[in-house]
């Protein structure tokens, strides 16, 4: 059996629409003869009576207005398909920069971009991972697109959109004295020298700002070590290394396990909020604000 062609569609759903041969013929711009030839063919084709002819003129049946919405929503389909076809032949070239603090590079990033991958529109992404200053300075140069940063402080003069919430957690290795502590005060965190992040990243600035709101400025002692990545500190301090402040999401399933141990603090909330953050002087490409789209949804 032949296909159906998408013209033969077309002028379907052109007759239920305008209510007879003629009308979809005029509004196609073709003759009411090639519609009434295709018309029959189609329903030699099916096996379907699709029209009811009389004096009067030609009808769709009862059939023929079933058929007719099913090739109106296949037409829909279609139409989408197209556009969707031209945007990605414009948007071949699209080149998309974000940089990522490494919280949302690690754990949420690599969700939010497979979701993005799936669009058949998708640009090429190119992400950046640093900590947030430099994700809000690479914003306001025009090196990034789109930022996504974990700081408490909102970065200033960029527009900023909350997307998700994160949590600073005190973790130790199992053998080490903090580990069978059912809490430690803001007092001894703060006058304990942690393994930490660089100045600049928002989870060593979480810790440090939540302890300062309680015992006063410059009451948090220097870093016993400061590593540039998560993955660095979760390793020192499997090794017995210290005491370290990262997000949960980094070490949960460390510490479902067992390997690494939650201490809790006793007293100011460690909660962060992870936000995007764009330049509002310049207009988000459609990329950008398809990633901002992503990653803002609710999640269960």
């Amino acid at each position: 059996m032949a296909g159906t062609s998408i013209e033969e569609l077309r002028m379907l759903a052109a007759v239920e629409e305008r209510g007879s041969l003629t009308g979809a013929a005029h509004a196609l711009g073709v003759s009411q003869q090639a519609v009434s030839q295709r018309m029959r063919a189609m329903e030699r084709r099916w096996g379907l009576s699709l029209f009811s002819r009389s004096a009067r003129g030609t009808a769709l049946t009862d059939q023929g207005v079933m058929v007719a919405g099913w090739a109106a929503a296949v037409l829909q389909h279609m139409d989408g398909f197209e556009s969707a076809v031209a945007s990605l032949r414009a948007d071949s070239a699209a080149h998309l920069r974000l940089g990522a603090s490494l919280t949302v590079a690690e754990h949420l990033l690599p969700g939010w971009l497979v979701a993005y991958a799936a669009e058949p529109e998708a640009a090429q992404v190119e992400l950046t991972a640093v900590n947030s200053v430099t994700v809000a300075e690479r914003i306001r140069s025009g090196a990034d697109d789109l930022g996504f940063v974990e700081t408490p402080d909102p970065p200033e003069g960029l527009a900023t959109l909350v997307v998700a919430h994160d949590e600073v957690v005190l973790v130790v290795a199992p053998g080490h004295p903090w580990s069978r502590r059912t809490a430690v005060s803001p007092a001894e965190v703060a006058r304990t020298p942690l393994v930490s992040r660089e100045p600049g990243s928002g989870t060593r600035r979480t810790l440090e700002r939540a302890l300062e709101s309680v015992l006063g400025p410059g009451t948090v002692v220097a870093p016993a070590a400061e590593l540039s990545t998560t993955a660095a500190i979760r390793a020192t301090i499997l090794a017995g290394g210290g005491v370290a402040a990262l997000s949960e999401r980094a070490v949960h399933d460390d510490v479902a396990a067992g390997r690494l141990i939650r201490v809790p603090v006793d007293g100011p909330s460690l909660s962060r909020p992870l936000a995007a953050v764009w330049d509002p002087r310049r207009r988000l490409s459609p990329a950008a604000a398809r990633i901002l789209d992503i990653a803002s949804r609710p999640r269960r």
